[in-house]
């Protein structure tokens, strides 16, 4: 079973050139990898939660794909708990319920030939909105129903495991780490992909592969190390490929991506400094 993750597209109604990018991996997607299923990590939209024409471009840019696609939000679609959030983009029920009206469920269950697809809403762990606790019950039911033999591939936008001890920006899910580790072991994770981070980067924990995926939109560095950690930078999408002997997740170059930083793309660079402006 082949599965695709793309992450942090940043689309925007007057942003040409992430909108180029994402055409580019829908044709490498569809015409060449043919996978069984894409899933997109989230921060779909460019940079701004409350912008309806760049999440109405977004969907209706990903709608081109013909492989079977779910997304997933990131706190530039929702918005994030309320400490250290991004230029004050607090995550709330109508920004959820915005997204949700477009994209389909924040949450949901994929059952393939074999395994099952988990997404979750990362942006919801430690924001204390109903919400949270409706997505708590969500996954104790749902992993009870799973059980303990089908292996399960999990997708979420920010990363479980903490990126850096006492960050003050919102790199992980943080304290909510050690509950929802606790669910998860009553099923037989193989994998946890996550976007947010703009570069790759793969760990082995136990029997869980975690994969850091990257952005198709632009790169957080150029550096070795980021956050402490050796990682690739550069754009692209990943390939994971389920078998009998477990998960592997190979990161693939899309021909015609040019890797670039967020301040060296123009079009990108002049909506940042606008919301930014706005705040």
């Amino acid at each position: 079973m082949k599965i695709v993750q793309i992450s942090d597209t940043h689309l925007g109604a007057t942003v040409g050139s992430t909108t180029e990018a994402v055409r580019k991996v829908i044709s490498y997607i569809d015409d060449v990898l043919k996978p069984d299923f894409v899933v997109h990590t989230g921060d779909v939209q460019v940079i701004d939660p409350d912008n309806a024409a760049d999440r109405d471009h977004a969907q209706a840019v990903l709608s081109g794909l013909k492989t079977p696609y779910r997304v997933l939000p990131g706190n530039h679609d929702i918005g994030e708990p309320a400490e250290h959030a991004w230029n004050g983009q607090n995550i709330t029920a109508e920004r959820v319920e915005a997204f949700t009206s477009v994209f389909g469920p924040a949450q949901w269950r994929v059952d393939l030939d074999g395994a099952v697809l988990l997404g979750l809403n990362s942006e919801l762990f430690g924001s204390g909105i109903d919400e949270e606790a409706a997505q708590w019950a969500w996954i104790e039911q749902t992993v009870a129903e799973i059980g303990p033999e089908t292996p399960v591939m999990l997708f979420q936008h920010k990363p479980i495991w903490t990126v850096i001890e006492n960050s003050d920006h919102n790199l992980d899910i943080r304290e909510s780490a050690t509950r929802l580790l606790e669910l998860l072991g009553k099923i037989n994770l193989k994998s946890v992909g996550t976007g947010h981070l703009h570069c790759f980067r793969t760990e082995q924990r136990g029997e869980i592969l975690e994969v850091w995926a990257p952005a198709t939109a632009f790169m957080a560095g150029t550096d070795e190390m980021a956050f402490g950690k050796p990682v690739t930078h550069q754009l692209g999408i990943v390939s994971y490929t389920l078998s009998d002997a477990g998960v592997t997740a190979e990161l693939l170059r899309v021909p015609g991506l040019e890797d670039a930083l967020m301040l060296e793309m123009a079009d990108v660079k002049a909506v940042v400094e606008e919301l930014m402006a706005r705040a």
